[in-house]
């Protein structure tokens, strides 16, 4: 975790000798990974997907996460973007599994849902429920691969890359119009003069 300089120098000048790291410092880390998640959902819904992707995205989160393939469509036809059905589906996911009275991933998602619709962010929804986001966060990665190779497989790799993929096609593109070097003419041979009598 990055750790704040204002903050450290702050607890200097009145003589902390402690050094704090921000990721121990509630709610701090809990903001910076809610924003990731807010970050992924945006960069995920700013895809359009055909209808045919639309499908093979509802199939491929419904396998990561262990839903129907249904209850995926439905929360599309809620209008939710594909992003947040993503970390909706990560978040129910691992309420499931950390709640301490059992629950289904179906009954998980229905209890986020109804938090999202009163205007609950993430990080309040995970805090409430007694877990931490980071689990989370790593399996809306999950879920966003998932995502991306459902896309490749129907053929819409170009409108679905990854920020990484679009940085190394770029390269590699700007090297290939780069000019070649000029290659130095090899030179002539050098011939052995004769030697000069009397030398």
């Amino acid at each position: 975790m990055r750790t704040s300089k204002k903050l450290l120098s702050t607890m200097a000048g009145l003589g902390i000798a402690s050094v704090v790291v921000l990721g121990t410092i509630p709610g701090i880390a809990w903001a910076d990974e809610e924003r990731t998640l807010e970050q992924k959902a945006t960069d995920m819904n700013n895809a359009s997907p055909s209808p045919k992707q639309d499908t093979a995205r509802a199939q491929a989160l419904a396998k990561q996460f262990d839903v129907p393939e249904s209850r995926v469509t439905d929360l599309r036809n809620k209008k939710m973007g594909w992003g947040e059905i993503t970390i909706s589906l990560a978040m129910a996911q691992h309420l499931a599994t950390t709640s301490k009275t059992p629950l289904t991933t179906e009954q998980a998602l229905t209890k986020i849902e109804q938090l999202r619709s009163e205007k609950m962010g993430w990080g309040k929804i995970a805090k409430d429920s007694g877990f931490k986001l980071g689990p989370v966060v790593s399996a809306v990665d999950r879920g966003e691969k998932a995502v991306h190779t459902a896309d490749r497989e129907v053929g819409g790799r170009a409108e679905h890359e990854t920020k990484a993929e679009r940085t190394e096609k770029t390269d590699r593109a700007e090297k290939a119009q780069r000019p070649e070097r000029m290659e130095r003419p090899e030179r002539a041979e050098r011939h052995e003069r004769p030697e000069r009598p009397g030398r």
